[in-house]
């Protein structure tokens, strides 16, 4: 097991779409992650990596955009793994904190034609001092190029290879 980064057990926590998608279906099957087109690049093990790193975070944080990504991408799934799903992001949407940053303020940041909306919610709430997990390495670059806390997951998979 490994030992918690001192400090970010009081941080707030900000996960991409794609990771809250393999977390939203890996916990109802973790053997549904490989199976699903949109998760098949994880394993049940990136599953547990994933818990593993949220579970030092004091709070979790989601914006309107990354919930609605996800939301379409398990709209994929089939029944009844989709009513399941929903379900778990219907627990989160309710459990976590919510950021909202208007859509007419997004579209004006200098980055919105090269990242896109949802995007741009992580880059603003990570300006507000949020951490970052993401497996987007566009969004990854750029977010570690303004200096902002953020962490690549493919990095934690391939650290623990």
């Amino acid at each position: 097991m490994r030992r918690p980064i001192p400090g970010r057990r009081r941080r707030v926590l900000l996960v991409d779409t794609n990771l809250l998608l393999l977390l939203v279906v890996g916990a109802h099957d973790p053997s549904q992650i490989t199976r699903f087109k949109r998760t098949a690049k994880f394993s049940p093990d990136d599953y547990d990596r994933l818990n593993d790193f949220i579970s030092d975070y004091a709070e979790l944080l989601v914006t309107p955009n990354i919930l609605t990504e996800v939301s379409n991408l398990a709209g994929q799934l089939a029944d009844p793994l989709r009513g399941e799903v929903f379900a778990s992001l219907a627990l989160i949407a309710n459990q976590a904190m919510e950021r909202y940053f208007p859509s007419r303020d997004a579209v004006r940041e200098p980055d919105f034609t090269r990242l896109g909306l949802a995007d741009i919610s992580v880059l603003l709430a990570a300006r507000e001092k949020v951490a970052v997990l993401t497996d987007d390495l566009e969004l990854y670059l750029e977010l570690a190029k303004l200096r902002l806390h953020v962490f690549n997951f493919d990095h934690l998979r391939f650290a623990a290879d």
